[in-house]
This record gives structure tokens, C-alpha cells and sequence, in this order.
């Protein structure tokens, strides 16, 4: 077993640059770095970044796709002290307006494009000013903080900088005294999640934070430097970065990945990268195990994680051949991962029917919500969490912070589970009214938010339904004004031009009689056990 060390990521990277020089450390498509050349660019690109104005301390939002471009902004950001604030690649104009101004972001790099959305375009109906700026002195009433833009085109763009020109920028800057001031305790990003309430809350993590605790899931994994990782989780989510970049890193493993998850692909790149790791959300195996192409001899994987049911881990264990798959419990405000199952220590049985123990130095506990009372083993209540990997707060939202973290440091994580006679972690759901699709977390106010905004909306309530699939699928319910009329697609049609496909609903029902409370709440769970007797599965 080996232990962790307190160390800033730019530290682990020019560590395992020295280990393992020649080794892979990413493969993207038809790209590959390793870890040498990985440390010469972000030694290269943290002077770029230092000559263009970026200031220890600052928010830089990133809006890339998984990529050796977003791990080169990133870890160099990391390795000057600046904090990165990661986009989700799927938001639209508002999403992304209310992210770069509640960050404080001052400088923001982005790709012009990514698949069929034009960033710069969405970008452009935020800050038409770019254009007629000039690089790094960007003037924007509707979002005054930010001053520099970087951007990954092929082209020359007005009014910002060339990504791959900050490589041959600031060669005369001195790098050491900025790295040598980065302490592994300060903060390194801030990562938006929805949570409870209707706006998203920046969760504020430090280097030490997502290090160790990609380290400890490395550990469970039984990483090392000859494994091959496949995770093609999203890099702006802990999952990607954490669970996948940051494991891999400090083992010395090679991280596999796309710019987007596609099912048959995956397979196609794990065979023939010879994967021996992978990991995922319950959605992205479902996926690749209904491809008909899917065949487990032509697979080397013995290692892996995924969050899902118990169906789920024994059908990764019988069909795709993963017979350490393991299963883990986490939350964004705790680095992600709280518990995870160990590959080679826990039983198959425990593997799939629990989420292993926490982590070294991490504390959990469950409670009676209403009381605080802490439950005996096997009794069901909130999970609590204590430990180095807690969140420094919620940026900006000092309210938001106290109500999380109690006064003895315990994360109240509004989730609902027990821990077994063993010490082991199982999660049975949300006690928050959070929407969980495809990895996702979705505030159902922030979406009824956006649907209040329809002219022939009376009411909504957003609900989550189980869903094979993607775990729980959106749901509206929508009361019209008097005397309108709308179908479902143009409901749908409506929310798709205004948020992220994922916080789309799937369904949209019709109500004018809603279960009230005494108080005059709807009372959603009533909601959901009507639309379920509807659907004949209650």
C-alpha cells in the first residue's frame, strides 16, 4: 500500500515526468503524449499563459473538449496558482453567461467549435465585443470581469490569443519562483453543480483534494504503470478529470479517452489500445454492452469502477469481462469519491451490492435527517461525510456553505443509504430533489426556471423518473394558462434552444389537478407515484 504525500499538481506532474519519461500518459483519437513531452508543454504553456497577464489566484474558465489541449490548460493553470473553472461542453448562452460571471473569471479559453455547436458563436452573443478588441484587453458590460481571450482554431480570430501561440510566448519568463509558491492546500478549481437549488453552486477544491483522491481510487483500481485506462468521462466533470486523469497520473498509467462518448467506439478504441482499466457511469456501460459488437474475449480489462446498481457491476463483471469492477460512492463537494469497493480485497458479492469502505482518512456516518442522530449498521438515513476531501466551500455562498458543512465538519450530503456490520457504503438515492440522468446532476428548479419562461406556462414541477438507461430521465409537469394550447414537442423544442441537451425533458406531462400539501406545495413525490401509476408500473 502505497502512501500519499501532500503535493500541488504541477509537482505531480513534473514527478511523473522524471518516472516515467517514454510512458504514454494520454491518447485522444489519433493523438498521443507522453509523460515527458506532457511536462515540457505545460512548462512551455505556463509561461504563455504568465506572459498574456494570467495572475496566480485568477479564475480561468476552460470550454474544451476532452483533449490534450484541456489537460495542457489545465495542469498549466494548476502549475501557476491560477484556478481553473471547467464548462460543461453541452451549455448554451445562459448556462455559460451565469458561469463566467459568478467565477470571476478573467480569462476564458475555448475551442471555436466542438461537433455540430459553434462556441464562438454562442460566445459572441454574450460579448460582441471580442471582435473589436484587441487580445487580453476585452471590455464587456454584460460580463465586466473577463479581459483575455484563448482560443483553439485554426484560424486568427480578433481580439484573442492563439492557443498553440502562448507555446512560443513568455520564454524569458522565470517559471520556478511562480511553481515553487503553488502549495498543495490552495485552491485549484472551481466545478459548478447543481445541486439543491435553482442556480449551481461552484464547489472550491485544492490541489490536494482531487490529487489524493484520484490517488486513493487508483489504489482500489490496483493502477500501475503498465495499465492502459480507459475513461471516456467528460474531463469538466471530477469524474473525467479525478477519477480518470488524476488516477492515472498518479500511477503512472496511461488515460485512454474520446472528445465525446460514442458506445461503439469505445469498445473499437479499448480493444485496440488494449485497455486494462476502465471506468464509467452506469449510462455509458448500459450502452456498450447493448452493441452487438460488444465481445469480451477481444477485451483485457481486469479493472475498473463504475456507480449503478448491483444488476449493473455483475453484468460489466459477465459481459464484459471486468473482474475487478468495482463500484463507488462520491459527490462533487467531496473531491468526488467518498467510499469505492478495492478490486482485489472485496468479494464479487460485495463489489456489486456495495460502494467498499472510505476512503484512508475519510469519515462517514448516517443520520436520522430530521435529528442529527447518528444510526446504528444497516439503518437507512442521510450519509455524512468528514475528511481531506471536503470541498473549502461553495464559491461566493458563504450561506450555501453553512448549510452544507455542519460545525463539527461533517458534509451533509443529502443522500440516502446505510453502512453494513462490515463498514461498507451503500447509496439508495437522493434525499434532495436533485434529477440524476446520465451522470448528471440536475436541479429541477433551475429547469422549471427556464420553462417559466414559455408564455403558455401556468406551472411546472420537473421530476426524475427510474430509468434503465440514464439512471433517472427528466420529467415535466406543466399546467397551461386558460385558454392555451401546447403539445410536448413544443415544450421540448422550447427548452432544447435555451439549456444543455442533458437537462432537456424526455417527457412532458399535462396537469391541472396537482397533490397539494397543507401549505400549498405540490407535493412531488405524489407527482411521481401518479405519473408511475399512469405508466403501469406501480
Amino acid at each position: 500500500m502505497n502512501t500519499w504525500i501532500p503535493k500541488s499538481i504541477g509537482m505531480a506532474v513534473e514527478e511523473a515526468g522524471q518516472l516515467y519519461p517514454e510512458w504514454e500518459f494520454l491518447v485522444v483519437h489519433d493523438q498521443r503524449i507522453t509523460y515527458q513531452e506532457l511536462s515540457r508543454r505545460i512548462k512551455q504553456f505556463s509561461r504563455g499563459l504568465l506572459a498574456v497577464g494570467v495572475k496566480p489566484g485568477e479564475k480561468v474558465a476552460i470550454w474544451l473538449p476532452n483533449g490534450i489541449e484541456w489537460v495542457v490548460a489545465v495542469f498549466s493553470l494548476a502549475n501557476i496558482g491560477a484556478i481553473f473553472v471547467p464548462v460543461n461542453t453541452r451549455f448554451k448562452a445562459d448556462e455559460l453567461e451565469y458561469i463566467l460571471q459568478q467565477s470571476d473569471s478573467t480569462t476564458f479559453i475555448l475551442s471555436d467549435r466542438f461537433q455540430k455547436t459553434e462556441y464562438l458563436e454562442i460566445f459572441r452573443q454574450l460579448c460582441p465585443e471580442l471582435y473589436t478588441s484587441q487580445p487580453g484587453g476585452l471590455h464587456s458590460p454584460r460580463i465586466p470581469g473577463l479581459r483575455t481571450i484563448i482560443c483553439v482554431s485554426e484560424k486568427a480570430l480578433p481580439g484573442a490569443y492563439s492557443f498553440q501561440r502562448l507555446y512560443q510566448m513568455g520564454s524569458e519568463i522565470n517559471l520556478k519562483p511562480v511553481e515553487d509558491a503553488v502549495g498543495p492546500h490552495q485552491t485549484v478549481s472551481i466545478l459548478y453543480t447543481s445541486g439543491s437549488t435553482a442556480f449551481p453552486k461552484g464547489v472550491m477544491l485544492t490541489h490536494n483534494n482531487i490529487l489524493r483522491n484520484g490517488f486513493e481510487i487508483g489504489e482500489r483500481l490496483g493502477l500501475n504503470a503498465e495499465d492502459r485506462y480507459f475513461n471516456p468521462c467528460p474531463y469538466y466533470h471530477n469524474a473525467g478529470l479525478v477519477d480518470g486523469l488524476l488516477a492515472a497520473l498518479t500511477h503512472g498509467s496511461c488515460n485512454v479517452t474520446l472528445s465525446s462518448f460514442d458506445a461503439r467506439e469505445s469498445l473499437a478504441v479499448m480493444e485496440r489500445e488494449r485497455c486494462t482499466a476502465v471506468g464509467g457511469i452506469q449510462t455509458m456501460y448500459v450502452k456498450m454492452m447493448e452493441e452487438p459488437g460488444l465481445d469480451r474475449e477481444k477485451l483485457s480489462l481486469r479493472t475498473g469502477w463504475t456507480t449503478g446498481p448491483p444488476q449493473t457491476v455483475r453484468d460489466i463483471y459477465e459481459k464484459m469481462g471486468v473482474s475487478g469492477i468495482t463500484n463507488l460512492y462520491g459527490i462533487s463537494e467531496a473531491s468526488p469519491c467518498c467510499s469505492i469497493s478495492d478490486c482485489l480485497h472485496d468479494s464479487l458479492e460485495d463489489r456489486m451490492n456495495r460502494m467498499g469502505k472510505p476512503l484512508p482518512g475519510v469519515e462517514m456516518k448516517i443520520i436520522t435527517p430530521q435529528t442529527g442522530e447518528p444510526l446504528s449498521p444497516n439503518e437507512k438515513g442521510e450519509i455524512c461525510v468528514r475528511g481531506w476531501n471536503l470541498m473549502q466551500g461553495y464559491y461566493n455562498k458563504p450561506e450555501e456553505t453553512a448549510k452544507a458543512i455542519d460545525s463539527e465538519g461533517w458534509l451533509h450530503t443529502g443522500d440516502l443509504g446505510f453502512i453494513d456490520e462490515k463498514g461498507l457504503v451503500f447509496f439508495m438515492g437522493r434525499i434532495k430533489n436533485v434529477v440524476r440522468s446520465g451522470g448528471e446532476n440536475i436541479s429541477p428548479e433551475e429547469v422549471e426556471n427556464f420553462i417559466f419562461r414559455h408564455p403558455k406556462v401556468k406551472h411546472v414541477e420537473i421530476v426524475g423518473l427510474a430509468d434503465e438507461k440514464w439512471g433517472q430521465r427528466v420529467v415535466a409537469c406543466i399546467e397551461l394558462k386558460d385558454g392555451m394550447e401546447a403539445t410536448s414537442e413544443e415544450i421540448i423544442g422550447f427548452c432544447k434552444e435555451r439549456m444543455a441537451n442533458f437537462k432537456v425533458p424526455k417527457e412532458v406531462h399535462f396537469v391541472t389537478d396537482w397533490p397539494m400539501t397543507g401549505s400549498g406545495k405540490v407535493q412531488k413525490f405524489r407527482l411521481v407515484e401518479s405519473l408511475l401509476e399512469k405508466q403501469g408500473k406501480k
